[in-house]
């Protein structure tokens, strides 16, 4: 499978509970702004580490959320990268 193919799979994946949850309408555009926030996080987290380290520690201020958080994104990873 491409990997784009396999980003998009995950992407999708990670999005099941919000796509469940709105209408199927608007499912385009909530994995377009969803794919957008994830480059945008991306691009911080590998041109600008320490800032994204403290962005992070302002959306997730609480560690318990962050190791949650942390084992979501070692899913997408596997996912999205095999």
């Amino acid at each position: 499978m491409p990997d784009h193919e396999r980003y998009g799979r995950a992407l999708i994946q990670s999005m099941e509970e919000v796509l469940a949850e709105a209408p199927e309408a608007t499912h385009h555009i909530l994995l377009e702004t969803a794919d957008y926030w994830l480059s945008l996080g991306l691009v911080i987290g590998t041109e600008r580490p320490q800032q994204g380290r403290r962005l992070l520690g302002v959306i997730e201020a609480e560690e318990a959320e962050r190791v949650e958080l942390a084992a979501d994104a070692e899913s997408f990873i596997q996912e999205a990268l095999g």
